[in-house]
């Protein structure tokens, strides 16, 4: 860079656009539970779909809980430390 010439602000991503972690856990739980379904009951009508609502479910319920596990974690450490 030459001497007096401003160097260009760093970009970052605006945090606005970024997708909730439950969202990103059940998309990809869905993903997971049609492949399992398609390995597991391949042959049998919606089985693959089935799969994979529950697999969106329980990878979003998870996301949530580790979350809220993590939150009540902190806030104690936090408390503990006053």
């Amino acid at each position: 860079m030459r001497p007096g010439r401003s160097a260009e602000p760093m970009r970052v991503s605006d945090p606005r656009n970024k997708a909730p972690r439950e969202v990103v856990a059940a998309i990809i739980g869905a993903e997971a539970g049609i492949g399992v379904g398609l390995l597991v009951a391949g042959g049998t009508v919606l089985a693959p779909l089935a799969f994979g609502a529950v697999g969106a479910g329980m990878a979003a319920a998870g996301v949530h809980t580790r979350h809220l596990l993590v939150r009540r974690w902190l806030r104690a450490q936090l408390r503990a430390a006053r």
